[in-house]
């Protein structure tokens, strides 16, 4: 098993105080290095936040495809219904992906979409042209073709994740900028980026809330991290 997925269960389930998030969802991501996650999609509004490692996180709209190297403390924004990627460019560590999400049509039902037949993605990509397939991963359709060829080859890749060759890393990751360097409006921000909202020598406090970034507006939630020293306990 390359990785795993989970999806915590409502919070309101075992706690009625929290009925008033209880639309939302919470899901995590855990992707060994090496490996990418199969595309995928949901009918909800997302936030990814990497909680570990480093790799690229890509989605294609209707409109458009964006694609960010992402690394700890790197939040994205995913709108509702594009088709979503993920690569864990490391060779030792792990990505961790926390998610945050608010269904869309039907509220508090949270489900994520992949291939059918999870054991051949090949099924799942020829609902697209190989024109749209060369768009979206930047790759001319014989490097395409080869890649799907060697994932049908490999044992013991079954699931949604997959061990991926350097070349393949490297293919699926083209053309990803970093929050920051992109001009325009960018839909990825890293927190530790910022500046502290609290700050002393136990450790710092960063959060980014929908005023100062109109991306997490359609979620209206705020995104925060702490960075705490040794010893150290972050008080309510």
């Amino acid at each position: 098993e390359e990785g795993n997925f989970k999806i915590l269960q409502r919070f309101a389930e075992n706690s009625s105080p929290l009925k008033g998030i209880n639309d939302y969802r919470f899901a995590i991501f855990e992707a060994n290095p090496n490996t990418f996650v199969l595309p995928h999609h949901s009918d909800a509004e997302a936030i990814y936040f990497v909680t570990k490692g480093k790799g690229t996180i890509t989605f294609v709209t209707h409109e458009n495809k964006e694609s960010y190297n992402v690394q700890r403390g790197t939040a994205v924004s995913v709108p509702a219904a594009c088709t979503v990627y993920v690569v864990n460019q490391d060779k030792q560590e792990k990505l961790t992906i926390a998610v945050l999400a608010l269904p869309v049509n039907t509220p508090g039902k949270y489900e994520v979409f992949f291939p059918a037949g999870n054991n051949k993605p090949e099924s799942y990509y020829r609902a697209f042209s190989y024109e749209v397939l060369e768009a979206v991963f930047n790759t001319q359709r014989e490097k395409l073709e080869k890649i799907f060829e060697e994932q049908r080859g490999q044992e013991g890749q079954q699931g949604m994740f997959r061990r991926a060759k350097p070349e393949q890393i490297r293919a699926l990751s083209q053309q990803a900028t970093s929050p920051g360097q992109r001009g325009g409006e960018s839909l990825a921000v890293n927190l530790f980026s910022q500046s502290p909202v609290y700050s002393n020598r136990n450790g710092r406090f960063f959060e980014v809330c929908p005023e100062a970034f109109s991306q997490f507006q359609n979620m209206d939630v705020a995104v925060a991290a702490i960075k705490l020293n040794p010893g150290a306990i972050f008080v309510p």
